[in-house]
């Protein structure tokens, strides 16, 4: 009796094993099959240039992204970008003043890599004319500058700064700027070197220097108006 009880204790465990091992090579199986048929994701590296339509020249820091998840890069100093995307994927190329384009990555590309030069077109936005002043209409403008009353005073004040006189004084105090300074430095520079190892001519015995002079006398060109 505890023989026949023991023998079917150890079939029974037996078949437990069995069962088991049958479950897990089923899973096994399932798990391959399903693997094997799952569609397997084609990641592409996209790299290229962004350049100007018109001069083919680099077009640095535009944008570059997946229209999917709106993510993506921007081109560096020389134009050149490089990104990751899936096969189908749309590549939204933008940058500001130019045209948006777009391309479709292909999904029958032999090696999963994609060389692409995008050109961008420039985009003229053309601005309405703007009259800028500093009171909201003509109107209020007038009235403004008619309640200022300027008075006879000031009118002959401003009317003497704008004598000519007035200004060829304070014209003759003013110094010289830094252009008017390096065009004389400049001149003085290139006469030395004309006259390099001679003596430079001696203008008080020119006779085209005392003509000049004598006409400017004449003429009053040497007084001071």
């Amino acid at each position: 009796m505890t023989f026949r009880l023991q023998a079917d204790a150890y079939l029974l465990s037996m078949k437990s094993a069995l069962l088991a091992i049958a479950l897990f090579f089923c899973g096994l199986s399932n798990a391959q099959d399903s693997t094997r048929t799952a569609p397997a994701v084609d990641v592409v590296q996209i790299s290229g240039m962004v350049v100007t339509g018109d001069s083919l020249a680099p077009l640095a820091f535009a944008t570059v992204f997946r229209t999917r998840d709106l993510r993506g890069t921007m081109t560096d100093v020389n134009g050149f970008f490089s990104i990751p995307a899936l096969a189908g994927d749309t590549i939204t190329v933008s940058s500001v003043g130019y045209l948006t384009q777009a391309f479709a990555v292909p999904r029958d590309l032999e090696l999963p890599r994609m060389n692409v030069v995008q050109p961008l077109g420039r985009d003229t936005v053309a601005l309405d004319e703007a009259f800028i002043y500093p009171w909201p209409t003509k109107e209020r403008f007038k009235e403004e500058f008619l309640q200022l009353q300027l008075s006879p005073d000031a009118y002959s004040i401003g009317q003497e700064r704008l004598d000519p006189a007035a200004l060829y004084d304070r014209l003759m105090e003013v110094g010289r700027d830094g252009g008017e300074v390096y065009s004389y430095t400049m001149q003085q520079q290139a006469q030395q070197n004309y006259y390099a190892g001679q003596l430079p001519p001696i203008n008080v015995f020119n006779p085209v220097a005392w003509a000049k002079f004598i006409d400017a006398v004449r003429n009053g060109s040497l007084k001071r108006p």
